[in-house]
């Protein structure tokens, strides 16, 4: 690819980037709208590289076999899978790293640095996972505005290299376990609904002071429970990608472990082996404790607890 033809077909996906990012979501009727949050992140990745590597072939920084690569990997559409697109944005990542100047190494360099800060210790890789320096001389250097060294260079562009191929690699491991996981959560969903159907219409038949109604209404609290729990996780304690991808696998569980964490108090409460001062109606203090049951798993446990302890006496 000469570089007149690389620098007027990066120029034209970099157009057609920006027109997709900037077309209105509310037309559901247009399928080249973006609305996946994850693949229009990778799409401004593709934008910001199809800049780094335009100025690298201005200033001369591309020889042919690079710009021949970075062609082929940034010039045709971009595929509209966020996997797919994940994957080219892997292979664009270790081309511009071998090929960078200083200024694009530096600034890779000090983005790492503040991601380290921000999420490093969390369970995914970082600087300080692979390394204890930091800065390193080739950010000092450049921050000090001398001339980067070629060893200072040559070490921030391997050091950058082996990073971003273990987070991709470690990375992917985990995506890999996540989903797999999920998915058998999701089999596990109808399972133990059918089972909780099941405790209320086996306790209607074989007690005469239980109805399925009373089943139902402990059931229904718990899952109503399970799913405001699930709802301010996801609002406040949910910030990495990977979370959100499994979310709503794992919350087809939570909704039937709400409710049968729901039976499961009631059950204590009509046995008699937990009691709980109240002075309202049965209805109702059954369905409160059923809902702080679905709500939080600890409740649940602490009353296994006290059950397994023979019934001591503590606290209400």
């Amino acid at each position: 690819m000469s570089p007149d033809e690389f620098h007027n077909a990066l120029r034209a996906r970099s157009e057609e980037i920006v027109s997709r990012l900037a077309r209105s979501g509310w037309r559901f009727w247009d399928r080249t709208v973006p609305r996946n949050a994850e693949l229009r992140k990778n799409l401004e990745r593709v934008h910001t590289a199809v800049a780094d590597a335009r100025r690298l072939e201005r200033e001369g920084k591309l020889d042919d076999e690079a710009r021949t690569v970075l062609g082929e990997l940034l010039a045709p559409e971009p595929p509209s899978s966020t996997d797919a697109l994940g994957k080219v944005l892997e292979e664009v990542d270790q081309t511009l790293i071998a090929v960078g100047d200083d200024a694009f190494l530096c600034a890779l360099l000090e983005l790492e640095y503040a991601r380290d800060d921000l999420e490093g210790g969390a369970g995914i890789t970082t600087w300080r996972t692979l390394y204890e320096e930091r800065p390193i001389a080739a950010s000092v250097e450049y921050a000090a505005g001398g001339t980067v060294a070629p060893g200072s260079l040559e070490e921030a562009r391997r050091k950058l290299s082996m990073l971003y191929r273990s987070r991709q690699t470690l990375y992917s491991l985990a995506r890999a376990r996540s989903g797999t996981k999920a998915m058998r959560l999701v089999w596990l969903a109808p399972v133990m609904a059918g089972l909780a159907l099941a405790l209320i219409i086996v306790a209607d038949v074989a007690a005469d002071d239980a109805s399925w109604r009373s089943g139902l209404l402990v059931a229904v609290a718990g899952a109503l429970g399970a799913t405001l729990s699930g709802a301010l996780k996801l609002r406040d304690q949910l910030p990495r990608i990977t979370s959100l991808r499994t979310f709503w696998y794992a919350f087809a569980l939570q909704v039937p472990i709400g409710a049968v964490a729901g039976l499961f108090l009631w059950i204590v409460l009509e046995s008699g082996l937990v009691e709980i001062a109240d002075q309202g109606a049965d209805w109702a203090v059954a369905a409160a404790v059923a809902f702080a049951a679905g709500f939080s798993e600890p409740f649940v446990l602490k009353t296994v607890e006290r059950i397994a302890g023979g019934g001591e006496s503590q606290p209400g």
